[in-house]
């Protein structure tokens, strides 16, 4: 007898499959019933079904993440007989093209039933007269050629080894990544997979593999040449609403060379945030991208936001533009991967607005609305849309805090001072952020205010210490507060501009 395991989420179709067939005059028996897939996959290597029954639609896991789960999981995986609505085809299509055995419309018909558990079970024989489980009629061309790339589990048999040389050599493994700003789900993926069977494997060009997290290629002869075959992935991607990256790992002349190709497309696509996804990578090409000689040893701190915050709160959107593609270069060039950039752009971008939304308040509702856009940027799954998502919020802060400043860049340059006096201001700084000369900028203060930049600078953080000293403040913690990290060298200047030391004035 072969064992049945069925699956619904409707109790009285599972009660009311039990009994409409004679199950054990047709050479089966039910083995056991589950409520979902995921019931289902729990008690699957307990009852090691020979066939489940399935109904397409179900809450959580449906029928076909069911199928690909349990395809992905056992090897051998049980047949698949499919239960649907008629307003459900396009899932029973698509469980077909997985290889489903047979479709049956709901309500399900007795007769029709029978007839397919008959043929079925034809089947199971054929199979298991010739030692079915271990015989090469169980070899997939799927599992032979996952069999090969990982080099895992039993050897395929000669038989499914000749199957695989579909097309002669030379052959070679492509890696396809499905990308979108959400969570790719298990259905989308199922479908752009078997619409790739359709497109390659049904028509003779190469064979389609699932290993998480990638879906694959296995192409051969004059079917590896790539523009076509992009174009092919592309129009599939688009039709189901997501995007992709392509590495292919090279040709070889053997299939078991096919491991060296998997590898060398696995290095490629761990790259893939920095690969633009407009044709298939060949895997030294995605490697090129990484700089040789890294600067490992760099790391990015609050220093590096500083021209930002100054970019922001002057409304330059070319000085945080550019800020923001040099940052990105420079961690391009650390050899920094996809989440470090990402952290350290978000805490560079958040640090910057919260200087700004202390330094001045009437900005605080703006400040607070851009950090949670920052956020967004995590969703990026490439470095150039990233740097685009970026620059383009970038601008939108520019022009919201434009608003609020004076035109005049003395005037400016004075009113930032006076909000960022405790922050490492440097005139080298804001002449690249204003988009001047340092020494004309210099000049043009100093003729408007009639002192240096430098000068006024410490006026301002001297006043501001006065305030703090006069308050109770400790001599150190008031260095600190007002822009010196050195205490002996804000000594200095206290006493320059107070005439005495900073203990004896807070003595008064």
């Amino acid at each position: 007898m072969y064992k049945v395991l069925i699956v619904d989420d409707e109790p009285l179709i599972r009660e009311g499959l039990r009994t409409i067939v004679d199950w054990e005059e047709l050479g089966f028996t039910v083995a056991g019933v589950a409520s979902d897939g995921v019931d289902a996959l729990a008690k699957l290597p307990q009852l090691q079904p020979d066939l489940l029954i399935i109904d397409i639609r179900m809450p959580g896991m449906n029928g076909l993440a069911l199928m690909r789960s349990i395809r992905e999981q056992f090897d051998p995986a049980p047949r698949f007989i499919v239960l649907s609505g008629h307003a459900d085809f396009d899932y029973a299509r698509e469980a077909l093209l997985m290889r489903a055995d047979g479709y049956i419309l709901k309500p399900v018909d007795e007769d029709e039933l029978s007839s397919a558990l008959v043929s079925l079970k034809r089947t199971l024989d054929e199979q298991e007269g010739m030692d079915g489980k271990l015989s090469s009629l169980s070899w997939s061309l799927e599992r032979t050629a996952v069999s090969l790339l990982t080099g895992e589990g039993q050897s395929p048999p000669k038989e499914a080894l000749n199957a695989l040389r579909f097309g002669g050599p030379p052959y070679d493994v492509v890696l396809i990544k499905l990308q979108s700003r959400g969570e790719v789900d298990a259905p989308t993926a199922s479908h752009v997979k078997n619409r790739l069977f359709e497109s390659f494997e049904a028509s003779g060009k190469g064979v389609v593999f699932s290993l998480d997290p990638h879906l694959g290629l296995i192409l051969a002869g004059r079917a590896t040449e790539s523009a076509a075959n992009y174009r092919e992935m592309k129009r599939i991607c688009s039709d189901n609403g997501v995007d992709f990256t392509a590495v292919s790992g090279g040709a070889v002349e053997r299939l078991e060379e096919l491991r060296r190709s998997y590898r060398a497309a696995e290095e490629g696509m761990k790259l893939r945030f920095l690969l633009e996804g407009d044709h298939i990578y060949r895997a030294e090409e995605a490697m090129a991208l990484m700089p040789a000689d890294r600067e490992t040893d760099r790391a990015f701190g609050e220093a590096d936001g500083d021209k930002l915050l100054l970019a922001l709160d002057i409304g330059s959107q070319e000085a945080a533009v550019l800020w923001i593609l040099e940052t990105g270069e420079a961690m391009r060039g650390a050899g920094m991967d996809e989440q470090d950039i990402k952290s350290v752009f978000a805490q560079l971008f958040t640090q910057a607005l919260s200087k700004l939304e202390r330094n001045r308040p009437e900005v605080r509702e703006q400040c607070r609305a851009f950090a949670s856009e920052v956020l967004k940027l995590y969703g990026e799954y490439r470095f150039s849309g990233l740097l685009a998502r970026l620059t383009e919020l970038a601008g939108k802060m520019a022009d919201a805090f434009r608003s609020y400043g004076n035109d005049k860049q003395v005037q400016k340059m004075v009113e930032l001072i006076r909000r960022n006096y405790a922050e490492n201001l440097k005139l080298e700084s804001l002449a690249d952020v204003f988009g001047y000369n340092s020494s004309y900028l210099g000049k043009l203060f100093k003729s408007k205010m009639g002192e240096s930049f430098n000068t006024y600078l410490d006026k301002v953080r001297i006043d501001r210490a006065k305030e703090l000293l006069e308050q109770g403040m400790k001599v150190y913690q008031v260095a600190e507060r007002v822009g010196y990290s050195n205490v002996d060298y804000f000594h200095g200047k206290f006493r320059k501009y107070v005439g005495v030391a900073p203990s004896a004035y807070r003595k008064k």
